[in-house]
């Protein structure tokens, strides 16, 4: 008797602790967000149109335009025509270290085609970002990180939030809300050789946050000894909505300490198109180099 009373006793309390050592399951906010970065770090590859809206210093209200993509990831590739006026037909061209690293770019209105610096004014000029930041591949990165630091907080649930399906350009989403309640700004002292670009990839924070913080205006310039000030985090709260065929963010509305800071809207998302074998060169048919 004593024996069976103490078998039942051992089972019960292995039970128990079999029990207690079982994970709890992920929310469903965290399977989407695991989906939306599983998806985005699997492709190769893209092709879209985007809705861009920015907030630039001295202008009223956000500024952007109807920008067409084409993106290859590895090796980088780039394709980018804006469809809409001020500079409707303008083409540009990137692959990596051809043209020694410069873009080409046509400017349209029967002006010559140039090659310019990815960084280069002319490219950048009330620009939040570089063209080298074109895709869903950096918005991957921004997204792991913040839920690396809420994690270790232990504020996951804090910080995102799964508040419902929404549907958008006729495309059923889920709506994704991330507010960060530690975003403050910090000041960094960069090192030579860096520029707003390598320091917005190194921190992962926008490059136009130091034009308005810093008073940056030049994203080519060496910005080595000196002190910039950048935010803590991307944004202080985002707003996406995770295509639900796809598990792509199809539509992002950033917001700092001062309101919305940029919309990007997504149409016509393929994700690893069949691009034909001379789609990124100057001479595919329908370029106009």
């Amino acid at each position: 008797m004593k024996k069976s009373l103490l078998l039942v006793l051992v089972i019960a309390t292995v039970s128990f602790l079999n029990f207690s050592a079982a994970p709890s399951p992920d929310s469903q906010t965290r399977i989407i967000v695991n989906k939306m970065l599983a998806v985005i770090a699997a492709h190769k590859g893209s092709s879209f149109n985007m809705r861009s809206e920015e907030r630039i210093i001295g202008i009223k209200g956000l500024r952007g335009g109807l920008i067409q993509n084409k993106i290859n990831i590895n090796p980088q590739k780039l394709y980018l025509k804006m469809i809409e006026d001020p500079n409707k037909g303008t083409e540009i061209l990137y692959v990596g270290a051809e043209r020694g690293g410069k873009a080409l770019v046509n400017p349209g209105k029967f002006l010559p085609t140039l090659k310019l610096n990815p960084f280069s004014s002319l490219l950048t000029k009330d620009q939040h970002h570089t063209m080298l930041s074109s895709g869903f591949v950096i918005v991957g990165k921004i997204v792991e990180q913040g839920m690396k630091k809420a994690d270790a907080q232990g504020k996951f649930d804090e910080v995102f939030n799964y508040t419902g399906d929404v549907t958008w350009n006729n495309r059923a989403c889920y709506k994704l809300v991330i507010e960060d309640p530690t975003y403050a700004y910090t000041t960094y002292t960069a090192k030579k050789g860096e520029n707003m670009y390598t320091i917005a990839l190194k921190f992962l924070v926008p490059e136009y946050s130091m034009v308005e913080s810093s008073g940056i205006k030049n994203f080519e310039e060496d910005l080595g000894g000196k002190t910039v000030k950048i935010p803590t985090s991307y944004s202080k709260k985002t707003v996406m909505y995770i295509d639900k065929e796809t598990n792509f963010p199809i539509f992002q509305e950033v917001s700092d300490d001062k309101g919305i800071f940029e919309r990007y809207s997504f149409y016509n998302v393929v994700i690893n198109p069949a691009f034909k074998a001379d789609e990124f060169t100057e001479g595919f048919s329908e370029y106009n180099f």
